[in-house]
């Protein structure tokens, strides 16, 4: 479905939007399937037969969908704060015994020992007050297998000329079919909603948290992925 949702004052990821989720995704985050390929293709490189794999802000379970296809013998553990969206991951993935779909904030599901080879959250944390992340970002490593990896996604506040990168930014959207009025109107609902951080505050998060090696394999505009191996 095309995404012609129009925002209230307040973004919310209700069932309007979880329809039309894949292709507001496609049209809104720079280099985005080249993204996705990398979540994957290094996610696989740690899954371990028999353990958990997470998806914190599973949305409708499009960014853990290849790893369902792949890895029959794993189960899985998705989370998501909107109940539109965890409707949707429950309905794609209701024939599947070995995937649990929870309702409500990440922290209140992870609990040291859970076993996981592979946490991630793609596009997430972000929504999330930024007091509580350091909080989960911890819970995640306690809860995850030695040799496991942590793949993160964000979007971020450039250090330098983020002007410039939001102005690609939005160029970008016009060139995907977005009006300006379309631009705006999503800029303002998101306000107090989105809370981006620096690239050097989420790389700190998670080496407090714990992890040894942290990486950043992707970034496009204002926009970055990073793998943190406990």
């Amino acid at each position: 479905m095309i995404d012609t949702v129009t925002p209230g004052d307040k973004w919310e990821f209700n069932q309007e939007v979880a329809a039309c989720f894949a292709n507001m995704l496609e049209r809104s985050i720079p280099d985005y399937k080249s993204m996705r390929a990398l979540v994957y293709k290094i996610g696989e490189k740690f899954v371990t037969p028999g353990t958990l794999i997470v998806d914190i802000g599973c949305s409708t379970g499009l960014a853990v969908e290849p790893f369902v296809e792949k890895y029959k013998q794993n189960r899985f553990l998705l989370i998501d704060n909107a109940p539109a969206m965890a409707a949707a991951c429950r309905e794609r993935f209701k024939d599947n015994d070995k995937i649990m779909v929870k309702e409500g904030p990440a922290w209140q599901f992870m609990m040291p020992g859970l076993g996981a080879s592979l946490v991630l959250s793609v596009l997430s944390l972000q929504f999330m007050p930024t007091a509580y992340r350091q909080k989960l970002i911890q819970d995640i490593y306690h809860a995850m297998n030695p040799g496991g990896a942590f793949i993160f996604v964000e979007k971020i506040v450039s250090e330098d000329l983020d002007d410039l990168m939001v102005d690609l930014y939005y160029d970008m959207k016009r060139e995907n079919g977005y009006t300006d009025r379309q631009i705006m109107e999503k800029r303002r609902s998101l306000e107090n909603v989105l809370s981006p951080l620096r690239p050097a505050w989420n790389v700190d998060m998670l080496r407090d948290a714990g992890f040894q090696h942290v990486g950043m394999f992707w970034r496009c505009l204002n926009f970055c992925g990073w793998v943190a191996i406990k």
